[in-house]
């Protein structure tokens, strides 16, 4: 039985790139969901260098594919909805659409399995279920769990950190952004990156933290922060409105992905809890500070260089999404003191910044101290 199996996988190897031409990859959820699958993207282009890959998912995550995939497809598309049911007549055009695809990985949500047999009811000869469930806690990182599927159907894996390839018109976006900010013709200045949200207001750092800090950054260190918010984060904008008012933030309310990603990777150092902006950044390869709470960075987080995490130290933390949906006032973001996220800042402030006040009495007390993390 062994050697059966093994020389199936031998065949998928040596055969199957050669007879493979059109991939597709199904991912839809949030932000962080997408940046973790991008491993995928990767592995799948350099096992099959001759196959198009197109995928189908979120219509504002999609931009971040770019160099990975030939074709992207949002998930709005009309006629979809009769995958997930299995009395649904599948309507021609979705038999088109997806009829020419010789291999499709679908990490959708499908605990009843009836998106993949209606996939099977289209005729896609080669159909791998990524999906899993993350009701309990996870046994290793979920970049890993999604590329464990393609390694199950012999398909070579390279498990390689995400990494978001930016095009000359993002990064002149991003030109233009910072040009256009007050003083931005003087000496080098730091550039702090902060985002207060997250997917869960359960995952957040309390926000008189955030301003404290960012407050602290802008007088101790001359900083100049920049304040991402989210689509569904008003109440977060509504919060900070005194720290707006006196230190003037540039403000960033609900920017295109790509955009976001072109100005995070000019800024100096990003702060934000378990959110997929921190993910965006990590992927740009900006230096990254963390804070975890009921969430376990080493499933969640992302591996990227440069990458430093808090974990709270509160007795129940991490926990699974069963405890932290059950908890009814969670402590465990406040047990990250704000001295200690202060201390990881500046750690990860690169030495060439010139901006950085040496004669600063503050920052310097900060920078004698060694840090642990």
């Amino acid at each position: 039985m062994i050697s059966i199996l093994g020389g199936i996988l031998e065949i998928k190897r040596n055969i199957l790139p050669k007879l493979i031409k059109n991939i597709l990859v199904i991912r839809n959820g949030a932000l962080g969901d997408f940046i973790l699958t991008l491993p995928v993207f990767n592995s799948l282009k350099k096992a099959f260098p001759h196959a198009r890959i197109e995928v189908m998912g979120n219509p504002a995550n999609l931009a971040l594919a770019q160099g990975y995939v030939d074709g992207v497809i949002p998930s709005n598309i009309a006629g979809l909805y009769t995958l997930y049911d299995l009395r649904c007549t599948i309507p021609q055009n979705m038999r088109q659409l997806l009829g020419k695809f010789d291999l499709v990985i679908s990490y959708n949500s499908d605990s009843e399995g009836h998106f993949i047999q209606n996939l099977r009811r289209i005729g896609i000869p080669w159909i791998i279920n990524g999906t899993f469930s993350s009701k309990e806690k996870l046994p290793s990182p979920v970049s890993e769990l999604l590329l464990l599927p393609l390694k199950k159907e012999g398909i070579p894996i390279f498990s390689e950190p995400p990494r978001i390839n930016l095009s000359h018109l993002d990064r002149k976006f991003a030109q233009r952004f910072f040009h256009s900010l007050p003083n931005s013709g003087n000496k080098p200045f730091i550039i702090i990156a902060i985002h207060p949200g997250s997917g869960s207001p359960k995952k957040c750092w309390p926000i008189e933290n955030f301003i404290q800090l960012a407050s602290w950054t802008n007088q101790s260190l001359g900083a100049k922060i920049i304040l991402i918010t989210g689509p569904a984060e008003n109440h977060i904008t509504k919060s900070l409105h005194p720290f707006i008012e006196s230190y003037k933030p540039m403000l960033i309310d609900k920017p295109a992905l790509n955009h976001l990603a072109a100005i995070l990777e000019k800024s100096t150092v990003y702060v934000g809890n378990d959110s997929g902006i921190t993910h965006l950044s990590a992927a740009v390869g900006t230096p990254t500070l963390a804070l975890f709470g009921p969430t376990d960075y080493r499933i969640w987080g992302p591996k990227n260089e440069n990458v430093k995490f808090l974990q709270s130290s509160h007795q129940c933390a991490p926990c699974s999404p069963q405890q932290m949906a059950r908890c009814p006032k969670p402590n465990c973001m406040n047990s990250i003191s704000i001295d200690l996220v202060k201390k990881a800042l500046l750690s990860l402030i690169p030495r060439s910044c010139k901006s950085l006040s040496n004669n600063n009495t503050n920052a310097q007390s900060f920078r004698r101290e060694r840090h642990y993390v």
